[in-house]
């Protein structure tokens, strides 16, 4: 979520009454004000309400959420996920009252700065920065780590994180949506399926079962009063390790510094070997294949919403997205793929 709007009436900011009456229910204050919250890439609605004595909510609306073929729902999974990670404690926010059929929710308020903006302040504060993201990986590793043991992935409408996935959501979504669609490049499917095919058949091998966030990124990492918050997780399931780290290091909402990346690369491993057992060797390598998907889906994704959804303040963060997946291609490992790095370092241009 980004800043709030200027504070006005209930009527003012909605038309639905039954939504007015819904949290009128349950905060019992005659004078409310209301701030309508812009989302990022989500459809969702949010508001924050405000008591006469500063208190504060945040009420999220998702009134159509996609389901799978169970019948499960986004709202389904935000509602299990989160009461999931409170009891792990984890600090997402407390839902405190809702209404599954409406897709009406009401919520602690983890305030408005987010974990970028945090960045931004401190960036020139090398020393600070790396005890912020060291703070942020200490709390990765236990969702990663205890947040799997319980958890139900019946009571999700995810998919697995397997091949198939990331061939659909991850480097095909950057074929079709950002090169294609984006960039107006002609690529066929047959020209990169190959190498598409066995670059996700060797991330696949990475060791999974982990909890894996999958949007683990500074605009979903909220500081208040110097603790951390987190918000967008309902798109939770099991996966590897590598791929939230390489949502929080590769993150192109602050692009980080490689050294810096490097410095916090080596003190997650030194952190979670405290918790499990891996080979730091094959950790690195796998978490170069497993980046790269990433990589691939945040350009795909900032690729959908700035032409599809019309929200072109995407496109700010499409350059140091490419500069990132650049340097992943650029490593050894990924010589075998060459059609890909030919359109990533020759094709693309103008980036």
């Amino acid at each position: 979520m980004t800043m709030p709007l200027r504070k006005r009436s209930a009527t003012e900011v909605i038309s639905s009454e039954d939504l007015i009456r819904f949290v009128r229910r349950y905060i019992k204050e005659d004078d409310l004000s209301w701030e309508e919250i812009t989302g990022d890439g989500s459809p969702r609605l949010f508001y924050r309400v405000t008591g006469r004595k500063g208190k504060s909510w945040v009420v999220m609306v998702h009134e159509r959420p996609p389901k799978d073929q169970r019948g499960v729902t986004e709202n389904d999974s935000f509602l299990y996920i989160a009461r999931h990670l409170k009891e792990k404690g984890v600090p997402v926010p407390g839902i405190y009252h809702h209404d599954m059929v409406r897709g009406w929710f009401i919520m602690e308020d983890l305030g408005d700065r987010h974990l970028q903006t945090e960045v931004m302040s401190i960036r020139e504060d090398r020393e600070r920065l790396i005890e912020t993201y060291q703070q942020v990986i200490d709390l990765l590793i236990l969702i990663q780590v205890e947040g799997h043991e319980g958890f139900d992935l019946t009571k999700t409408h995810n998919a697995p994180y397997d091949q198939g996935f990331m061939l659909a959501w991850e480097s095909g979504y950057f074929h079709s949506a950002f090169l294609n669609g984006f960039l107006g490049l002609d690529i066929s499917g047959e020209e990169l399926r190959e190498e598409l095919e066995d670059l996700a058949r060797r991330a696949a091998e990475a060791q999974s079962g982990y909890f894996l966030y999958r949007d683990f990124q500074s605009r979903n990492i909220m500081v208040k009063d110097r603790r951390l918050g987190l918000l967008d997780f309902q798109g939770a399931r099991l996966g590897p390790l590598q791929y939230d780290l390489a949502s929080l290091l590769l993150d192109p909402y602050v692009e980080l510094e490689e050294g810096v990346q490097e410095e916090l690369l080596a003190y997650y491993l030194g952190r979670i070997q405290e918790r499990i057992t891996l080979d730091p060797q094959t950790f690195q390598e796998e978490y170069l294949l497993v980046a790269a998907h990433r990589n691939m889906q945040i350009l795909g994704a900032f690729a959908f919403l700035s032409r599809v959804r019309g929200r072109e303040y995407f496109c700010e963060y499409i350059p140091p997205a490419v500069k990132s997946l650049r340097i992943l291609l650029g490593d050894h490992l990924f010589a075998p793929y060459k059609k890909l790095k030919q359109i990533v370092f020759e094709e693309i241009q103008g980036i």
